[in-house]
């Protein structure tokens, strides 16, 4: 499929569509600044929602126990990952990138005590 470009008048029910299929997923959130390099927000928390408030002009990442918003986004990307990972680039109004991972968790077998 690749990364495809969303329209701004999208935005609102994309977030919508994709939020409909988070259960289980789970954020991971990268922010590359042009002033701040590379800074990781979160690794692996449970994802609730994205809503995009177009009245606002946010868009909001709710987390277990966190939320991450995006003020004044400029752009918005998408893409599917390998095993049903999902990707979004967010252009905020510092030039800064937002990528979002979504993804399932590992499916590890049980722990074996040692005896």
């Amino acid at each position: 499929m690749g990364i495809q470009r969303i329209d701004r008048s999208m935005w609102t029910n994309v977030c919508a569509a994709i939020s409909g299929n988070l259960l289980g997923k789970r954020a991971e959130i990268e922010v590359v600044s042009p002033a701040d390099g590379l800074l990781t927000e979160t690794l692996g928390q449970p994802v609730l929602g994205i809503i995009y408030d177009p009245a606002d002009d946010v868009l909001r990442l709710l987390l277990e126990g966190i939320d991450h918003f995006v003020f004044q986004p400029k752009e918005m990307y998408f893409d599917f990952g390998l095993g049903g990972d999902v990707i979004l680039g967010i252009l905020d109004k510092a030039n800064a990138w937002q990528i979002v991972l979504l993804r399932d968790p590992l499916m590890l077998p049980p722990a074996v005590a040692l005896a």
